[in-house]
């Protein structure tokens, strides 16, 4: 790469100016036109990179490698960032990369297949240099364009079957919520369990596509409200689409800041922890950080597009 493109990329975002300008124009300069010594003045000398639930490590001159590496696999390779939000020593960055397979990758030949794949990048600056960034995407995206996996193709369940079985599965309701610089966002979700209770974590999964998604995406804590049987109004509200579902809506923020509905069988104040992206959802997995639960409110439940009052039901004897 020349001196000349070299100059102009550091030219362009010096050191100083603002962390989210000097991230893009030393990502473009590196990702798209190969220029990995665009990095040199952004990354900090201890700089540690980690990608995946395991966290694998890399340096700075690793880092620098992978790239070149990535690029001699995909030499039109594009990366686009979507998104970027700023949050005083943290920036969090959503991507989707596109290019066409014409090297060796991952022990694969050329398949000279398009291949595109989505994540997000937070990197946490100290002073005007990253120190560290953590990487999660879709893993399986990459292998099924590379053909090494076949979960996508003709072989799979038809969606609509598995639809069908998803709505024999009776869930409760929960509403997600998260502050986003002052303003109260949040949607309905089903997609809720627990992980783990030692530590007790939980996850959540939210399409991509869904309003809230970006506020969700950028928080760094979230609120579960376990919605009971007399709040099916509720439900509907976040079902939906209005641009202020909190407008007329009695709700309580959390120590952390993450809104509460009042009046819900059980809420949960959750610190986020991994943002996985799978698919068409990204799931948001946490560290359940205060809770709270209300035994004489039956929960609202949710099975076959329908809700019900589960305290109408008797339970069976076992």
């Amino acid at each position: 790469m020349s001196r000349t493109l070299d100059h102009a990329a550091r030219t362009a975002a010096p050191a100083g100016t603002d962390r989210s300008a000097r991230l893009t124009a030393a990502w473009d300069a590196a990702w798209n036109l190969g220029d990995v010594h665009a990095l040199d003045d952004l990354l900090g000398p201890s700089y540690v990179r980690r990608r995946g639930p395991a966290g694998t490590a890399q340096d700075r001159a690793e880092f620098k490698t992978s790239i070149s590496a990535v690029r001699e696999a995909f030499p039109d390779l594009r990366t686009e960032i979507e998104d970027l939000v700023e949050d005083g020593d943290r920036l969090a960055v959503r991507w989707r990369s596109t290019g066409r397979h014409t090297g060796a990758f991952l022990g694969v030949p050329p398949t000279e297949r398009t291949v595109e794949v989505s994540g997000a990048t937070f990197a946490r600056f100290d002073g005007d240099t990253i120190a560290e960034e953590w990487v999660t995407f879709d893993s399986r995206q990459l292998l099924e364009a590379l053909g090494i996996i076949t979960t996508g193709h003709a072989a799979a369940v038809d969606p609509g079957l598995v639809k069908g079985v998803h709505r024999k599965f009776i869930t409760g309701v929960t509403v997600v919520t998260t502050d986003d610089a002052g303003t109260p966002k949040g949607l309905a979700v089903n997609a809720f369990s627990s992980i783990s209770l030692d530590p007790p974590m939980v996850l959540v999964c939210v399409q991509r596509s869904s309003s809230t998604h970006p506020a969700l995406h950028r928080a760094t804590h979230l609120g579960v409200s376990i919605l009971a049987a007399d709040q099916l109004d509720v439900a509907k509200t976040f079902a939906g689409k209005s641009p202020d579902k909190f407008a007329e809506l009695r709700w309580t923020p959390g120590e952390h800041g993450a809104p509460l509905i009042d009046g819900s069988s059980a809420q949960l104040e959750v610190e986020i922890a991994e943002r996985l992206e799978v698919g068409s959802h990204t799931v948001f997995t946490g560290r359940v950080m205060s809770a709270h639960h209300d035994d004489d409110r039956a929960p609202l439940v949710y099975s076959g597009g329908g809700f019900f009052d589960i305290s109408q039901t008797a339970p069976l004897p076992w």
